[in-house]
């Protein structure tokens, strides 16, 4: 009977430490790829102005893009696709006068590193897009914000304001 009165103290905190050690996963909450899909286009938005919605639509795993030319350039440019992602809301501009692109996406399972990698390259040929040539478009790749949030999303806001433009989104997918 004493040796079971030690031993239990001992496993619970056995257990704690194991708890403590292991790799912490990102939550999940249950949303469908539609329900990210509508969160992401509502938080973009509520970023923005209104100009800034207009001209630089959201497009979605929900089937917003134009065509599916609109779709295939979009993930040729930010380097993965639509296939690595089991929901996403992007706004940016293909042409080359402007560095701009909000994106958020949920990564398929096992597909967060690719994501993530292809984002990075993009902000990367961004920057070299514009280093010589408008270099106020310079500052804001340079100045792109890309982490993963506590869901998993990972976050991209590359535009004027983007740290404001980054808090109001992640502030909006936490509800």
């Amino acid at each position: 009977m004493k040796m079971i009165k030690r031993a239990i103290p001992l496993a619970l905190t056995l257990a704690l430490l194991l708890c403590a050690c292991a790799p912490k996963q990102p939550q999940t909450s249950g949303k469908t790829p539609e329900e990210y899909a509508e969160a992401y286009t509502s938080a973009i938005e509520g970023a923005r102005n209104d100009e800034m919605n207009e001209y630089f639509p959201v497009q979605t795993n929900a089937g917003s893009f134009p065509t599916e030319v609109d779709k295939e350039m979009t993930f040729t440019v930010l380097g993965f696709t639509a296939a690595d992602a089991d929901a996403y809301g992007i706004s940016l501009s293909l042409m080359n006068v402007n560095a701009y692109a909000i994106v958020a996406v949920k990564p398929a399972e096992g597909k967060e590193e690719t994501v993530k990698t292809g984002l990075e390259n993009y902000v990367e040929s961004q920057k070299s897009s514009f280093e010589n040539y408008l270099e106020d478009q310079y500052e804001i790749a340079s100045s792109a914000k890309l982490d993963t949030l506590d869901d998993g999303t990972i976050l991209l806001v590359m535009s004027e304001g983007q740290e404001e433009i980054f808090d109001s989104i992640k502030d909006a997918l936490k509800n």
